[in-house]
């Protein structure tokens, strides 16, 4: 059962993700599941849950942290 439905709005602001960038994605069939009530278009809280967690992330759990090699030191010292 959806519960709570968030406006194009909310789910820029919640994401940071822009208007802009939602809007195209709808129309390439990407992004988050979304509903149309007439021209409103709305997406459940839930779906917008599980299409964040499915995503694609990055770097190393709090609790694993990799020991600082030469290497990394280099790498940092490019970067920064």
């Amino acid at each position: 059962m959806v519960g709570i439905f968030l406006t194009e709005a909310e789910v820029a602001e919640r994401t940071h993700i822009s208007l802009g960038t939602l809007r195209r994605w709808r129309l390439e069939h990407r992004g988050p599941r979304y509903y149309k009530f007439g021209s409103l278009v709305r997406y459940a809280d839930s779906d917008l849950d599980l299409w964040m967690a499915a995503q694609p992330f990055g770097g190393d759990p709090p609790d694993r942290k990799q020991p600082i090699t030469t290497r990394t030191r280099s790498l940092l010292r490019k970067s920064g």
